[in-house]
């Protein structure tokens, strides 16, 4: 075949492919069979991993903004109670006196300080008596206007008592012109109620401490330093009760529940603050009554009351210099940091210890939320933290700092109280008690002990940590750097 011809075959080929239709073959619609199981399955699958990274994301940004919302609140509320303890530090003290009472030669039952024969000379020692009763005021101050328990509301100003030296006995000296004991009387004092105190107990619609002692009749335990109002409380069912009644005549309702959260919110709803009052600036909306006792609770962002520890000496922060475990002797693992309570350093510790884990230190109160996982895990005046009503850790209802005392017959010569029942007891306000000793079925005494101090700052004191991963996710009115 010729090239030609071969050329107008090809060409007829081409028009008859170009002119003929194929037949037509059956198509696939993926609208009309729709996706494989399998295909849903994987778009459901992907769908829910994206929904579950976003909801996590979004949880905790919500997370970290409520913690946020919490250290803003907690700075904002530590800066108000750091004020106020730091306005009694420095406040005059109004003291009620007693008449003189027995004269004797001052002992202290091995505790240096307590002993005439201590210190340089009587007069040495008197001023040391007068200091120490000025710095337990302040305390005792601290006590009634910062609560953190309810006992701290409940019982009135504590009997304080002291040793002046006795202006009738000349002064003498022994053969070789040392100070030969010298005859010293014996004082009590209590503070003046302070006004807060009272405005405290009128918002639970308790009795004030005028009004406690009209009904009383038989002392006047509230602002009579004869009669000492702790051991009345204690030992006198009668008193016992008024403490704790209403003006209206009924028992008050108020529980132990949230006590600390309660007393955190008597304190600001008491305390001015520029023209009002520190309670304005919460957010009515977390101010509420939790647990139905007739006193509200500050909220925090999880909606879990705040707790208030007035003196942490457990509490680990950079900010109390209590314990520090890595440190490589005694003076690196309990620095000195003096109390601003104590300005004349009286503090018996001083005298009775060399070593600075059993000297005094400052202690900043501290407001405290739960965080995230809604549970404190650290020592509180009440511990409730699955809030079934029964405490895993508390002290004892009667336990107030100011109820602390010297063991009885182990100090002397002692006031003798005209109204108290039992033995007189001396007391003596201690915020580095070890409350690890005092649980809530505890009912014994309260006897100070100058080497306990040691045990509460390593945590047997309030703040101390009960349950490291529990706690670890608190945040504090310390933490927020206030």
């Amino acid at each position: 075949m010729t090239f030609g011809a071969r050329k107008r075959r090809l060409n007829m080929e081409i028009n008859r492919r170009l002119t003929t239709t194929p037949p037509a073959r059956p198509v696939r619609s993926r609208l009309a069979t729709g996706f494989t199981l399998v295909e849903l399955l994987v778009v459901i699958t992907i769908m829910g991993i994206l929904a579950g990274v976003l909801a996590l994301a979004l949880a905790s940004a919500m997370s970290d903004a409520k913690a946020n919302r919490a250290k803003t609140e907690l700075a904002t509320v530590g800066t108000v109670i750091q004020g106020r303890m730091s306005e009694i530090s420095l406040a005059p003290i109004n003291f009620v006196y007693g008449p003189a009472g027995s004269i004797g030669v001052p002992f202290g039952g091995g505790v240096p300080p307590l002993s005439s024969t201590a210190l340089a000379g009587w007069d040495a020692f008197a001023a040391q008596e007068r200091a120490r009763a000025i710095m337990l005021a302040r305390r005792d101050v601290a006590r009634m206007a910062l609560p953190e328990c309810q006992a701290d509301l409940l019982y009135p100003p504590a009997t304080i008592q002291f040793r002046s030296w006795n202006n009738s006995v000349q002064k003498l000296r022994d053969l070789n012109g040392n100070n030969a004991p010298v005859s010293f009387v014996t004082n009590a004092v209590q503070v003046k109620p302070p006004s807060q105190w009272n405005q405290m107990r009128s918002l639970v619609g308790l009795l004030s401490a005028e009004e406690l002692d009209a009904q009383y009749g038989a002392a006047n335990p509230a602002t009579r330093p004869e009669d000492d109002a702790i051991a009345i409380a204690t030992n006198d069912a009668t008193f016992n009760t008024l403490v704790r009644t209403r003006i209206d005549g009924t028992l008050m309702t108020w529980t132990r529940q949230h006590e600390s959260a309660e007393c955190l919110y008597l304190i600001l709803a008491t305390t001015n603050l520029h023209n009002g009052k520190a309670i304005d600036n919460i957010p009515s909306d977390r101010i509420r009554d939790t647990d139905g006792d007739g006193i509200p609770e500050i909220l925090d962002p999880w909606e879990k009351p705040y707790a208030f520890i007035r003196e942490p000496i457990g509490l680990r922060s950079p900010a109390i210099k209590n314990f520090r475990p890595s440190g490589a002797n005694v003076a690196e693992q309990f620095p000195v940091d003096p109390d601003p309570m104590d300005f004349l350093v009286s503090d018996v510790r001083y005298e009775a210890s060399v070593v600075s884990s059993e000297w005094p230190i400052y202690l900043p109160p501290v407001v405290i939320s739960s965080g995230r996982d809604k549970a404190f895990g650290i020592r509180l005046p009440f511990l409730d933290d699955d809030e079934d009503g029964v405490p895993e850790s508390g002290v004892s209802a009667q336990y107030s700092s100011s109820v602390v005392h010297f063991e009885s017959g182990s100090v002397g010569p002692i006031y003798p109280l005209e109204t108290g029942g039992g033995t007189s007891l001396w007391r003596y306000p201690d915020p580095y008690y070890n409350v690890s000793l005092t649980d809530v079925t505890y009912n014994g005494a309260f006897n100070f002990s100058a080497a306990m101090i040691a045990q509460s700052k390593q945590g047997a004191g309030l703040g101390g940590i009960l349950d490291p991963e529990t706690a670890s996710d608190n945040i504090t009115s310390l933490d927020a750097g206030f």
